[in-house]
């Protein structure tokens, strides 16, 4: 696209697309809905390429490692990291919804629920179980991620230990070529994200109208709050001190990544933006952001467990119901536990609210309402998740850059 000669960036063509979409959606209202397939089309075609992206990205990211000492290293960097984060994230959650008090000002009167459907009785084993596949041609057609991202796993370190090193090397040289492959047609993809996501924006707008600016204004609000003092103050400051990243570069320079999940909602499909702005913008080689990205996508949720802080505290003051110091611990640590399940949780996001909301005896009703308008706070959920996957794998990255200088210098 060309304005006046000059060529606009693909970023600023999907930030034109997302406001248009808003007051198109807002403006022409109703029949807008009804092309709402045409962003859906474009969603599933990224859909469809994530399975073998995440499988050559993960594997290619494995054996580009020195060796499995290499890979282990950046492993336990990046899982603590995401652990640390998330368990941040929902202090973060529960401190800003205590001082915002948004329940105090909460009015539901007019506002429909929304029956919330999906299993919530999930045991440790159920969990550890769906983490393994039976059958990986099973696991890539139903499109299984989480063990997707185990199989890919598994393979890259079968191929570091492969023996003869003719063999390896064919093999490597094969999966950077399937990844090469992949890409070209992700780029393809992309090129038409401005048209897609102006047909999903303009199909959310049309369908919540005002609402999405009017109705839980209290809560969202907060939650969001909550959300940006996070990204900016906790990964900022990481990378402030770790990298001499300054929080408002960060942002910035993340544009294109954060355009992207408030208008795709979608973790999964923002992986091969997010990898390219952790190489274009931060400098991250692929060999890492391959593995940690994909990573990330399945085990971080800080935006996930925010919401969890926010709404129960939100729950209790609707009700009236104080929580003590030792039930907001709980709420932490159960928040971090529990979040690291959603790939196997059947209506994901909405469900897991709702069994934490339960875990500590708060009334579901408002969670049904808050399922009505689920796609309001999924934008700042996704947003968050994929922020705090690039912001650690930029860390990681430094560390090993410092790490190598090191090396050398001895």
């Amino acid at each position: 696209m060309k304005i006046a000669g000059k060529k606009i960036g693909l970023t600023t063509q999907v930030l034109i697309a997302m406001i248009l979409g808003a007051v198109f959606g807002l403006i022409i209202g109703e029949p807008m809905t009804k092309l709402g397939f045409i962003g859906d089309i474009w969603l599933n075609m990224i859909k469809m390429i994530v399975v073998p992206m995440v499988l050559v990205t993960i594997i290619t990211g494995i054996t580009s490692q020195e060796d499995i000492r290499s890979l282990g290293r950046i492993s336990v960097r990046i899982m603590t990291y995401y652990i640390l984060t998330t368990l941040v994230a929902t202090a973060v959650g529960i401190a800003v919804a205590l001082i915002i008090k948004p329940g105090v000002y909460a009015n539901f009167t007019g506002l429909a629920a929304k029956e919330v459907t999906g299993s919530t009785d999930i045991t440790m084993s159920e969990f550890f179980l769906s983490m393994f596949s039976s059958n990986m041609f099973a696991t890539f057609a139903s499109g299984n991620i989480l063990q997707t991202l185990i199989i890919a796993v598994l393979t890259g370190v079968a191929i570091l230990r492969m023996k003869n090193e003719e063999f390896k090397k064919t093999v490597i040289n094969g999966f950077n070529a399937l990844g090469d492959m992949v890409f070209s047609l992700i780029g393809m993809i992309m090129i038409a994200s401005p048209i897609g996501i102006f047909f999903l924006m303009a199909d959310s707008f049309a369908t919540y109208g005002a609402a999405i600016f009017t109705s839980m204004a209290a809560l969202a609000g907060t939650y969001y709050l909550a959300c940006f003092i996070h990204a900016f103050f906790v990964y900022g400051g990481v990378l402030w001190f770790s990298a001499g990243i300054n929080p408002i570069r960060f942002l910035k320079d993340s544009a294109e990544l954060w355009i992207y999940t408030i208008s795709t909602c979608s973790s999964i499909a923002s992986i091969p933006v997010n990898i390219k702005v952790a190489k274009e913008k931060f400098g991250v080689p692929e060999s890492i952001s391959g593995f940690t990205i994909p990573l990330g996508s399945q085990m971080n949720y800080d935006g996930s467990v925010i919401l969890y802080g926010v709404v129960i505290v939100f729950i209790s003051q609707v009700v009236g119901a104080p929580l003590s110091l030792g039930t907001m611990l709980k709420v932490i640590l159960l928040s971090a536990i529990f979040s690291t399940g959603g790939g196997g949780i059947p209506g994901s996001g909405i469900v897991k609210l709702l069994v934490m909301v339960e875990a500590f005896g708060l009334p579901t009703e408002i969670v049904g309402i808050i399922a009505a308008f689920y796609r309001i706070f999924d934008m700042g959920t996704t947003t968050n998740n994929c922020l705090g996957d690039l912001a650690g794998t930029i860390f990681v990255s430094r560390l090993e850059d410092k790490r190598a200088e090191k090396l050398a210098l001895e």
